[in-house]
């Protein structure tokens, strides 16, 4: 499906199902996936290390539900905001949870988020979904140019960075070992070349009907 086919889909959905309930739906199939993820890298669920990369819309607030509800199971959960805001419900939720948050857009936050990142099992993708421009901006860029090539990354319905009806490989984007999409392929997680740095690909069905 198309971005605008999708936004139709959930406009109507919406109508009788409220977003929030569609958020928690997704945010669950992510964390499912996130363990599962783990477990196939051979990472201990009790010491494991995870980042969540969220932006300010609803993609990050998928991110952080799903970093919440991995934060009663995991070792350290840590949220890395690199938008001028985060979706608040889903921050409430996981700090309320025991999450760690920082801010990338100060000094301060920034460096802690470096270093989070160095010692990541696993890297959640939620810093743009499929209504954004192609290219990452700052500091996302720089932060996803961080991640060591070894650590596993799961994106959030795209990988950030990708423009959703299209096949292009932009300038600066997330390559994903997975990516938890909802309701139905988009196009670039099926054209090429830009669905090689999507991943292994799972379909959630959030309850939105196409």
């Amino acid at each position: 499906m198309t971005v605008a086919q999708i936004k139709d889909a959930e406009a109507a959905t919406m109508r009788h199902t409220p977003e929030s309930e569609l958020m928690d739906r997704a945010s669950q199939a992510v964390a499912e996936q996130s363990l599962a993820l783990l477990a196939a890298h051979g990472v201990s669920v009790d010491d494991a290390r995870i980042v969540v990369l969220v932006g300010s819309g609803n993609n990050g607030g998928d991110a952080l539900l799903a970093g919440a509800l991995l934060a009663a199971d995991v070792g350290t959960v840590t949220a890395v905001g690199v938008g001028p805001s985060a979706h608040e419900r889903g921050l409430a939720t996981l700090t309320g949870a025991g999450g760690h948050w920082h801010h990338a857009r100060v000094d301060a936050g920034l460096a802690s988020a470096h270093t989070a990142l160095a010692s990541a099992h696993l890297v959640i993708d939620g810093i743009v979904g499929i209504g954004s421009k192609p290219n990452l901006r700052e500091p996302a860029a720089g932060l996803v140019a961080a991640i060591a090539p070894e650590t596993p990354v799961i994106a959030v319905d795209i990988p950030s960075g990708f423009d959703a009806d299209s096949g292009a490989l932009p300038d600066s984007y997330v390559t994903a070992e997975a990516t938890v999409t909802f309701t139905a392929l988009k196009p670039c997680l099926v054209l090429s070349p830009a669905n090689a740095a999507a991943g292994k690909v799972i379909v959630a069905d959030v309850g939105i009907d196409p």
